[in-house]
C-alpha cells in the first residue's frame, strides 16, 4: 500500500540526450501496474536544471552521461542535497566510484539501465519518495525540536531578566547612599557584585537574541553610525583588562568610516573578538584593532597573537 504522503499519480522528469533509452523508459512506465505516473522528457542538462527549479515533478531520473556533462555535475548544479524531491542516477554501466560519488551528492539511488524492468524501477520510485518522506518527517522533528528549545530560551531569559535587574537596581541604590555611608570595603564588595550583575544581564540578553537569531525574529536595528566611534569605545573599554594580563591594545582608524548598522550587534562582535584576543594571546602581546574604508566597504580587522583556530568554520557556528 502507498503511502498518503506519496502522490497518487507520480510526476517524474527523465533527463536523458539519447532518445532510444527514453522510449524504453517510456515503455517500462507504460507496463507499470503497482503505481500511477506521468513521465516527462529533457534531452538536455540545461532545460534539465530549468525544468528541476520549477519544481513541479516529483522525482527526477538523470542519466549519467548528457550532452557533454554528467549527472553528477546536474546534482551539484541544482543543490539536490537541498530538495525535496529525490533524484535517481542512471548510467549504462555499474560504476562503484560512481554510486559512491552520486550518493554523496544526495541521489536517493543508482540503477544500472540494462537491468531495468517495470517492477524494479517501479519499486525503485517507490522507495526514493518512501525515503525522502522520511528525510522530511525527521528534519520537520528537529525543527519543531528547535523551535521548543528558542521557545524555552526565549521564556527563560524573560523570566531571569526581571529578578536580575531588580538586583541590580537595590545594589544601585546601595552605592548611591541610599541605606547610609558604606565602609570602603562595603563600597569596594558592592561594586564587584554590580559588575557580575551585569555581566549575568548581560549573558541573559545574548542568550535571548540568540534565541531570536534562530527563531528569524531578531532584527537589526540599522542607523547611520560612525563605525570607528564604535571600535574606539570598545578599545578604551578593554584597554584596562589588556593592561591587567600584561598586554597592550593598539587602534587606527579610518575617519568617518559611517555606514547603516546595528550599533548593538557590531559592538557584541566587536567586544566578542577582543575578549578572545585577550584571553588566548601571550603576555606582553599587543592587539591592533583597525577601521579601514575599502571599496566602499567598511573593514574591522583585529590583529592578535593568540593560540588560533583549528577550524575556522567553527566561528561561524555556535559552539
Amino acid at each position: 500500500m502507498i503511502p498518503n504522503s506519496i502522490p497518487d499519480v507520480i510526476r517524474v522528469l527523465l533527463v536523458d540526450d539519447d532518445e532510444e533509452d527514453y522510449l524504453i523508459i517510456k515503455h517500462l512506465f507504460a507496463s507499470m501496474k503497482s503505481i500511477d505516473s506521468k513521465l516527462d522528457w529533457v534531452s538536455s542538462s540545461d532545460e534539465a536544471i530549468e525544468k528541476i527549479g520549477a519544481a513541479t515533478h516529483d522525482i527526477y531520473l538523470i542519466d549519467y552521461r548528457i550532452d557533454g556533462r554528467t549527472g553528477l555535475d546536474v546534482l551539484q548544479e541544482v543543490r539536490a542535497i537541498e530538495r525535496l524531491e529525490p533524484f535517481i542516477l542512471l548510467t549504462g554501466v555499474g560504476d562503484l566510484d560512481i554510486e559512491r560519488e552520486s550518493l554523496q551528492l544526495a541521489a536517493s539511488d543508482y540503477l544500472v539501465k540494462k537491468n531495468l524492468t517495470s517492477e524494479s524501477l517501479a519499486r525503485a520510485l517507490y522507495y526514493a519518495l518512501g525515503r525522502k518522506e522520511q528525510e522530511k518527517q525527521k528534519i520537520n522533528h528537529l525543527l519543531e525540536i528547535n523551535r521548543s528549545k528558542d521557545e524555552f530560551i526565549s521564556i527563560a531569559s524573560h523570566q531571569l531578566r526581571t529578578p536580575v535587574t531588580t538586583v541590580k537596581q537595590y545594589i544601585a541604590m546601595v552605592l548611591d547612599g541610599h541605606a547610609g555611608d558604606l565602609s570602603e570595603k562595603q563600597q569596594r564588595f558592592l561594586d564587584k557584585a554590580y559588575k557580575s550583575n551585569e555581566r549575568q544581564l548581560s549573558i541573559i540578553n545574548n542568550l535571548l537574541k540568540v534565541a531570536q537569531v534562530d527563531s528569524g525574529a531578531y532584527n537589526l536595528a540599522r542607523q547611520r553610525i560612525d563605525v570607528s566611534e564604535i571600535v574606539k569605545s570598545a578599545a578604551e573599554d578593554f584597554t584596562p583588562i589588556f593592561a591587567s594580563n600584561n598586554q597592550t591594545i593598539s587602534s587606527s582608524y579610518d575617519r568617518k568610516a559611517e555606514g547603516m548598522v546595528d550599533e548593538s550587534a557590531i559592538r557584541m562582535i566587536i567586544d566578542n573578538l577582543l575578549e578572545n584576543a585577550c584571553k588566548y594571546s601571550r603576555p606582553q602581546s599587543n592587539t591592533h584593532i583597525a577601521v579601514a574604508l575599502k571599496f566602499g566597504m567598511i573593514e574591522v580587522s583585529v590583529d592578535d597573537h593568540g593560540v588560533g583556530v583549528n577550524e575556522p568554520d567553527k566561528l561561524f557556528k555556535k559552539f
